[in-house]
């Protein structure tokens, strides 16, 4: 896991979809942009993405 720039976060937000996946044995809500999961934590202050295989379960909400 990485942590991101805001204007990646902005971008995400924009252009991501709306997504939930489970990273590192706990379930987080975030965007799914192409193959990356980026999320948050409780409070919004740090902005982590999830490459390829350090995510599971995902599930992508209709809007």
């Amino acid at each position: 896991m990485d942590l991101l720039p805001d204007n990646y976060v902005e971008t995400a937000k924009k252009q991501g979809r709306q997504a939930s996946a489970t990273v590192s044995g706990r379930r987080r809500e975030g965007f799914l942009m192409g193959n990356r999961f980026i999320f948050s934590d409780q409070h919004e202050l740090l902005w982590m993405e999830a490459g390829p295989g350090e995510f599971r379960e995902l599930r992508i909400w209709r809007k």
